[in-house]
This record gives structure tokens, C-alpha cells and sequence, in this order.
């Protein structure tokens, strides 16, 4: 396979990559029970084989981008404007690394699913539906995979708001009342992102005449316009990754079942947000210092809310959910901070998308793990589960010490760019380092506290029933595990081939 794949050229390889989770997508419409674990499971790992070829091509000429345009608007031309592109497969750097994100959490969410998902679950017992959970699944799959791909704003919407509906589905999976509130409010709220992220399209079309939907769009338009601009996008992403004020819906998404918790709200989703701004911030020049002041100071709100808030919850998830929302702030700090002139940090924010990703991942598939062998994600409710899940407990401390960031696991280096990015800009940019760090000491000891109680001591009713064997489920928080330590080595020499805009 790899050497098929080293003669085939990049561009030849794009148009299958997109192709086949939708096309498994498709299949698992109409297939039920097992059947369904194995197809899913094979279309995500030729996504992924596929990815990892694609991926390949980058790393052997890194700087560059391959581009395969496929459509233009030809109504939409007019006497001084030609017809806009909108629909064109590239993939560079950044989409790289993004890629590598969704296609190999996406193939790990999709074994563990096949585990997961069934009878033996004592929180949610499965014993049908498992097509319908597949079908969405891979179809986000394939929206993920079409946001990393896409070559203009235009192509990035579509499949953006293609996420929108697959995250509705997912997170009312069960079809409960509470899953159906949950799915209902979180499209409704990314929606509304949506909305933001269109009008930011008609503008750009209405201000240039040429390429007026490319990355670069924004560096061509007038500084006030520009501003608008930038603003609305950044809108569409605060909704999208869970931002002050839209974060609200992401702890009522934790109805969803656990997988999908680790994938949507984790990986891939919310990480399309801060994607957004990444294209915006590589790609555009002149960005002013007070869309950069807006960026981080609602990112500094975000986070501080969002550590007061899981300082009080129990339900497992909800503490993760919320976890999430304060590390995509960090995020959009290292990329604020980059607008502000500090590349470090802005490499920084990078490292993030993937050191978070497989850091709150294996904390959500950890979690995943305690209520199917459990019944219960209830801190109140568990301790001495470490003797009984080994795994899973080393899982999440391994976890919870990459999000905290405790060399030498990849949320370590990513904070520290970060932080270093902030204290070299001086003034605000100290002030932000310090705040930072005050957050980093508050999780690492809320998530010692919740390692502690949950899985040490005596075992409380709930750790006593367990009595399971999980070698799927195992495997993959390993597999994640082993990748929290070297996922930096991938991600270094694909985040200094980022240019940063300014």
C-alpha cells in the first residue's frame, strides 16, 4: 500500500480522500449490527492510509501547497469580474496538520465505537442503530477531512456547515429528551456562527472582483471593511469551538455517547473554529492590533469562566466539556498573540490543535471507558477504580498531564511557545503568560484532585461491580497515549512551514 501510494501523485490522491468516508458513509445507511463495525472501521483506515500518503507528499516538500481546482461560479462572472472560485482540494502545512488530526482520531473513535456501542455498555446499552451512528460519523469524517482540504473560504463554509448537521445527529443519537435538547441547542448556536461566516463570504464577494473567496481575500480589502470582516468570522468561530458567549452548548453536548464527545468536541468540531482563524491569520496581512486585543480578551474570559465552572461540577464529561472550552481559548491567545506580531506563539496555537486533541481525547475515551464498564461518569459516585482499570487509569493521568501541560507529553511544548510567545511581546503579553500559567496550576491540581478520588482508595459500589474486558478499547487509549509523547516530533517541522501573516 505504501508503495502504491508513493506512485501516485498528491494531486491524484485528493479527490479518493474526500471520496471515501463519504462513500462508507453511505454504505452504513443501510447496514446493521456487525456488519457496521467492520465497514466503518475499513473506510476509516483507507481515509486514513490515504491521509498518511497525502500527508507524505507535504512532509518531502515542505513550504509548498498542492492545488487541484475542480469549479468555478461561471453565473457569477460579470465585465470586470471573473467567475470565483469555489470548489478546490489543496492541502499545505496547516491543512496537513489538521488532517492528521481527524483521520487518525477519526479511525481510533471509530474501533473504539465498535466496542463501545453495544449491549455490554452498562451506562448506554446498544442493540440497534449502530448504521445510523456510523453513517453520521463518517460523513463528519468526510466534512473534517473537506474542511483540511478545502482551498477557499467558500469550499471551507459548505463543509462547515455540513458539521453543523452531523453534530445535531450525533449528539441526539440516543433520542432522548435530554440528547434531543442537547443536538436542537447546539445547532441552533453553531448555526448562528454560521450565519456570521456567510455574511463574511458576501462581503468579500461584493469588495473584490477577483478570487474574492481565497485565503488571502482579507489582505485585499480595505483596513475598515477588512475589520468587519475578520470580526464576523471570528464570530462563526467563537460559536463553532464553544467560545464566550456561545459555550453553553458544549456541556449540554455531552449527552452524545462518549466517542463522539472524544471526536466532535474534542478533535475535530470545535477545533474547525480555531482552523478558521488559523487560515485567517496565516493567510492575511494587516490585521490590526485591536482585532488581535478582541481575540485574546474574550479567550481570556472564555477561559476563566469555563475553570470556575468545572471547579463545581461532578459528571465527569461535563469537567472534560469544559476543559475543552478553555484549552481551544488557549488556542486563539497563541494566534492573537501572533497577530500581535509573536510567530513563537502563534506555533504555538498550532501544536495545540494536536497536542489537545490526543490529550482531551484519551481523557474522553478514559471517561468512555469508566461509565461502559460502571454505569456512572460521577466523581461523587467513584474511587479505587484504578485497581480495577489500570488502563484507564494510567489513560487519564497520561491525559490530563498533556492538557496541563507536564513535560515531556505534547501539551508541555505547545503552552510553552505560547507562554514564551507572550513574555517576549512584554506589556499585555506578560500579563496574558501570567494568567495563563495561574490557569495551567488550577487544572493540573483540580485534574490531580479527580485522578486521586476516582481512582485511588477503596473501591465504592460502583468500581466493585466491574467485571469487564475492553482489549478494543484498550488498545486505542494506548495507541493515544503513545501519541500525547511523540505527536510533536509530526507536528514541529509541518508548524514551521506556516507562514504567519502580519
Amino acid at each position: 500500500m505504501t508503495a502504491l501510494l508513493e506512485s501516485i501523485s498528491a494531486r491524484e490522491l485528493l479527490v479518493p480522500l474526500v471520496a471515501a468516508p463519504l462513500i462508507g458513509a453511505l454504505l452504513c445507511v443501510f447496514l446493521k449490527r456487525r456488519i457496521s463495525d467492520y465497514v466503518a472501521a475499513i473506510f476509516a483506515a483507507i481515509t486514513l492510509v490515504i491521509a498518511l500518503g497525502a500527508i507524505g507528499h507535504v512532509f518531502t516538500n515542505l513550504g509548498a501547497t498542492i492545488k487541484l481546482p475542480l469549479a468555478t461560479l461561471p453565473h457569477f462572472a460579470g465585465e470586470t469580474r471573473a467567475a470565483p472560485l469555489v470548489f478546490e482540494l489543496s492541502l499545505d502545512a496547516l491543512g496537513a496538520l489538521m488532517l492528521f488530526v481527524v483521520t487518525v482520531i477519526g479511525f481510533l473513535v471509530v474501533l473504539y465505537s465498535s466496542e463501545y456501542l453495544s449491549a455490554r455498555n452498562v451506562e448506554h446499552p446498544v442493540t440497534n442503530g449502530k448504521g445510523r451512528y456510523y453513517a453520521w460519523l463518517l460523513l463528519f469524517l468526510g466534512a473534517m477531512v473537506g474542511i483540511a482540504l478545502a482551498g477557499n473560504f467558500f469550499q471551507l463554509f459548505i463543509f462547515w456547515e455540513i458539521t453543523t448537521l452531523c453534530s445535531w445527529a450525533l449528539i441526539a443519537y440516543y433520542q432522548d429528551e435530554a440528547s434531543l435538547r442537547a443536538g436542537f441547542k447546539a445547532l441552533i448556536m453553531t448555526a448562528i456562527g454560521g450565519l456570521f461566516f456567510l455574511l463574511a463570504l458576501v462581503l468579500l464577494y461584493l469588495n473584490l472582483d477577483t478570487n474574492p473567496f481565497a485565503f488571502d481575500a482579507l489582505g485585499r480589502v480595505a483596513p475598515g471593511v477588512r475589520t468587519v470582516i475578520f470580526v464576523f468570522l471570528l464570530i462563526g468561530a467563537w460559536a463553532k469551538a464553544a467560545q464566550f458567549p456561545f459555550f453553553t452548548w458544549l456541556p449540554d453536548a455531552m449527552t452524545a455517547p462518549t466517542p463522539i464527545s472524544c471526536y466532535l468536541h474534542a478533535a475535530a468540531m470545535v477545533k474547525a473554529g480555531v482552523y478558521l482563524i488559523a487560515r485567517v491569520v496565516s493567510a492575511s496581512y494587516g490585521l490590526s492590533y485591536g482585532v488581535g486585543l478582541l481575540m485574546g480578551l474574550m479567550a481570556l474570559a472564555t477561559i476563566f469562566i469555563a475553570v470556575f465552572l468545572f471547579l463545581f461540577q461532578d459528571d465527569l464529561k461535563k469537567i472534560l466539556a469544559l476543559s475543552t472550552i478553555a484549552h481551544l481559548g488557549y488556542i486563539l491567545i497563541g494566534f492573537a498573540l501572533g497577530i500581535w506580531g509573536s510567530t513563537t506563539a502563534f506555533e504555538g496555537g498550532l501544536l495545540h490543535i494536536a497536542a489537545h486533541g490526543c490529550g482531551k481525547g484519551l481523557l474522553f475515551l478514559s471517561v468512555g471507558m469508566i461509565g461502559y464498564a460502571t454505569g456512572s461518569r460521577r466523581v461523587s459516585e467513584l474511587s479505587g477504580l484504578g485497581r480495577k482499570l489500570p488502563v484507564v487509569a494510567l489513560a487519564f493521568f497520561v491525559g490530563a498531564f498533556t492538557v496541563t501541560g507536564v513535560p515531556p507529553l505534547a501539551g508541555f511544548w505547545s503552552k510553552f511557545l505560547i507562554l514564551t510567545g507572550g513574555l517576549q511581546l512584554g506589556g499585555i503579553g506578560t500579563v496574558i503568560a501570567i494568567l495563563l500559567l495561574v490557569e495551567s496550576m488550577i487544572a493540573f491540581g483540580f485534574f490531580l484532585w479527580i485522578g486521586q478520588r476516582v481512582f485511588f482508595g477503596e473501591p465504592s459500589p460502583a468500581a466493585a461491580q466491574v467485571n469487564s474486558s475492553t482489549p478494543v478499547m484498550s488498545i486505542v487509549v494506548i495507541i493515544l497515549a503513545i501519541l500525547c509523547l511523540i505527536v510533536p516530533i509530526f507536528a514541529f517541522p509541518l508548524i514551521h512551514h506556516i507562514p504567519l501573516g502580519m
